[in-house]
This record gives C-alpha cells, sequence and structure tokens, in this order.
C-alpha cells in the first residue's frame, strides 16, 4: 500500500500531543485484551464434542457461522468472551459444551506506512515493527527527499472519538538524545514521513483511513487535527 499526492506544502501538525502524554495515554491500553476483527481466523474446539469442531474467519460483517448455533457476533470480542457466548450457545444442546477459541491469525496486528518511504505499506507487528524506526525500516528507509525530524505517527485507540497525533524526531532517537521519540507501535498506527519542508500529509492520512481502516477493520476514524500550511 503506497499512499502518494505530495506537493510543495510544508507540513506541521497544530497542537500535536506531547510525546510523554502520547506513551502516557497509550500505556493504559497496552494490556488490553485482543479484540476480533474482521478478518481474523480462528479455531473453535469443543472438547467433549469435537464433531463441533470448526476452523472459522471473521466476516466483513464481523459475524462467523457455527454449526447448530448459525452466525455468532464477534468483531469487537475477546476470544475469552466469544468463547463463553459460545459454550452457553451450545449448552441448550449438549451436557458438557465447554468451547474455546483459539486465534491463528491476527488482522489487527499491522501498522501503515506511507510518505517519503522507498517501500511504504502494511506490516505485522508480529514480525519485527515495532517501532517507528523499526517500521521505516521495514519500509525500505526514506528516500533523498524524506526528513526524520517531523515523522507522523497517528494512534486511533478503542473506545476514542479522535486519534492523537504526535510529531517526532527520530533523528533524536537515533542519536540517543531522546530515545522515546522511537515511540512503540499499537495496532493499526499510520506513520507518515514527510519531504523535507514538503510534503501533503493531509491527502495521504485521508487515503489510509479510507482505504484501510473503514474498509479492512470497520471501524470509524474521524480526524479533527489541521496541518499549517505555509
Amino acid at each position: 500500500m503506497a499512499l502518494g499526492g505530495c506537493t510543495a506544502l510544508s507540513v506541521g501538525v497544530s497542537n500535536p500531543t506531547p510525546i510523554s502524554r502520547f506513551i502516557q495515554v497509550s500505556q493504559a491500553y497496552r494490556t488490553q485484551s485482543y479484540r476480533l476483527m474482521p478478518g481474523d481466523q480462528m479455531t473453535m474446539r469443543a472438547y467433549y464434542n469435537p464433531q463441533l469442531d470448526e476452523d472459522v474467519q471473521v466476516r466483513p460483517d464481523g459475524n462467523i457461522s457455527l454449526s447448530l448455533l448459525g452466525d455468532i457476533r464477534a468483531a469487537g470480542k475477546t476470544a475469552s468472551e466469544l468463547s463463553a457466548e459460545i459454550t452457553k450457545g451450545y449448552a441448550e444442546y449438549f451436557v458438557k459444551p465447554t468451547a474455546i477459541v483459539i486465534v491463528r491469525q491476527f488482522t489487527g496486528y499491522r501498522v501503515f506506512t506511507a510518505g517519503e518511504l522507498r517501500t511504504p505499506g502494511q506490516f505485522s507487528l508480529l514480525t519485527g515493527a515495532s517501532t517507528v524506526l523499526e517500521a521505516i525500516s521495514a519500509s525500505g528507509g526514506v528516500t533523498e527527499l524524506g526528513t526524520l525530524t517531523s515523522v507522523i505517527l497517528v494512534r486511533h485507540l478503542p473506545g476514542q472519538a479522535q486519534p492523537m497525533v504526535a510529531e517526532l524526531d527520530i533523528a533524536e532517537a537515533l542519536s540517543g538524545d531522546d530515545p522515546r521519540q522511537d515511540v512503540t507501535l499499537m495496532p493499526n498506527d499510520f506513520v507518515y514521513v514527510p519531504r523535507s519542508g514538503m510534503a501533503d500529509f493531509n491527502e495521504a492520512l485521508q487515503q489510509y483511513i479510507y482505504r484501510n481502516l473503514n474498509l479492512a477493520t470497520s471501524a470509524g476514524f474521524s480526524v479533527g487535527y489541521n496541518l499549517n500550511q505555509n
């Protein structure tokens, strides 16, 4: 996934979230259990009724289909919550209906990169792109026109109407002067590397929202931040 549309506009995020606040607010969400999303693949095991074992995938509408029970809402629930709901449903048919949901592929564990990168795209958090700098590296590094002094990170936390936007100086992290700038990534983060003094962040962000968040995760994502244009 490459996002383009760069023009001769200087970019600066109005009122970005301070790095200390950005990290503090995010920390509270790191311990939360993973919630299922469309595209996730899982195995449902009924321990005392193995004939009911099934491999299923969460459909774009957020549901899964199971024998006897039909459609069940999966998106937005943890594996434990879904296991309990399936167990309750099968209790109408079996004496020992214990069901366990095992997630085999996590669609939501990914981040997006765009801007002045050699190979921008979508990367899994489970295969190494765990910080902003690692995501930039996984994207082939910065082009000759890019800058590491004003990398933009957009994060939409569960239950939050508006995303947080941080402007990071990754050069400070590389030099060791401020390692906090190399922020640990979270699912569906968007990393944007602008041109050195020139970029159109607005267009890239809008493409990211409509092409990825709305279609791939069915999650609402609205932005209330403005960009300074000189």
